[in-house]
């Protein structure tokens, strides 16, 4: 599955100076940018309209663990698609919606039994792939807008009407390498502050409890705990290099800023690192893929995606973001998977 990941401008005019990395690539083929290759794709296609399809396997860490008292199997299968319409060669509005199943029952996941069929929220963007370049540093600006619809069962349980985000970006090539960087603002749009259900709606076989007691809002909606992310910030870093004019493999680091609703004043009951205010939640997610293109419109990738916090329970170390397998594992933060795309 093709994964949006982007650079920092700094490392942008740091790697542009290094030399050894233009002497260690000299013999690889040349990195293709998201301009070149949109201008490629509109001579090639004079229809406007085309769609992006991918199928992955994705498996959690918590899978290969031996003991059976601690072990969380984890195995997802999911269809991603997008449509877009290409406005112009540089601008496209795009729709995405994916339908995921998890193959085994995991009690801490979302998925409360196996075989279940789950969407993910349905999106529409608007973007750009070049904006404008910048002058002698030869950096190509890109942007867009997107809005998102709480298709999903987890939307739904946070009562999430509508999502927007806005994104700029930046990048270029470097002989084989692209190196790019990125930053989003996203709001949120919530009925309520934190999750709500509706237990009418729910069914008799579920039970609504939390550790801190669930708040009764009227005769059938019930708050279950936790707080309604409104908006927050993501600053995305990646580097690609094309190994042949196949064979590629790409790093990503992505940092993830969001703040809640409501805010907490700290207290005699409050954790020893916590802090009053408004409710605040960082998280960064890592991803190693290396990737084969079979020709012009499809194309394979093995990975490994990663999400954890950026520092310890204790706030006192930081966690490693790439394939760690070590660090809370059994919560499947980290995955191993494997994907087949086609654009067509």
């Amino acid at each position: 599955m093709k994964r949006a990941i982007l650079w920092v401008f700094a490392g942008l005019v740091v790697v542009s100076s290094w030399p050894a990395l233009a002497q260690e690539s000299a013999g690889a083929p040349p990195a293709v940018t998201e301009q070149e290759r949109r201008l490629e794709e509109a001579k090639k296609e004079k229809f406007p309209i085309g769609a992006g399809v991918s199928l992955t396997q994705e498996i959690g860490g918590g899978t290969f663990i031996d003991d059976p008292y601690v072990r969380r199997a984890s195995y997802d299968v999911s269809l991603g698609l997008a449509p877009y319409w290409r406005i112009t060669p540089m601008m496209r509005l795009t729709a995405g919606l994916s339908i995921s199943q998890s193959v085994v029952e995991n009690y801490e996941s979302s998925v409360t039994y196996k075989n279940r069929l789950l969407l993910s929220d349905l999106s529409l963007g608007l973007s750009h792939a070049q904006l404008f370049k910048i002058p002698v540093l030869d950096i190509g600006v890109n942007g867009g807008l997107g809005i998102g619809f709480p298709t999903s069962l987890q939307s739904q349980y946070r009562t999430l009407l509508l999502s927007s985000n806005a994104r700029l970006g930046m990048g270029r090539s470097i002989g084989p390498v692209y190196i790019a960087y990125g930053i989003s603002f996203f709001k949120n749009f919530n009925q309520y502050t934190q999750p709500v259900i509706d237990k009418s709606k729910a069914g008799e076989h579920v039970v609504l409890a939390h550790y801190q007691g669930n708040e009764q809002l009227t005769t059938d909606l019930v708050a279950v705990g936790g707080a309604n992310t409104s908006f927050g910030l993501v600053n995305s870093i990646m580097a690609s290099w094309n190994i042949t004019d196949a064979l590629s493999f790409g790093i990503m680091y992505a940092y993830n800023n969001s703040w809640t609703y409501t805010s907490y004043a700290k207290d005699e009951l409050s954790a020893e690192y916590a802090d009053g205010g408004q409710g605040y939640r960082d998280s960064q997610q890592g991803v190693l893929d290396l990737s084969y293109q079979f020709n012009d419109y499809v194309s394979a990738s093995i990975g490994t995606a990663t999400m954890v916090s950026p520092k310890s329970a204790d706030n006192k170390a930081y966690v490693f973001p790439f394939a760690n397998f070590w660090d809370d594992y059994r919560r499947n933060s980290t995955s191993v998977y494997v994907s087949l795309g086609g654009n067509f």
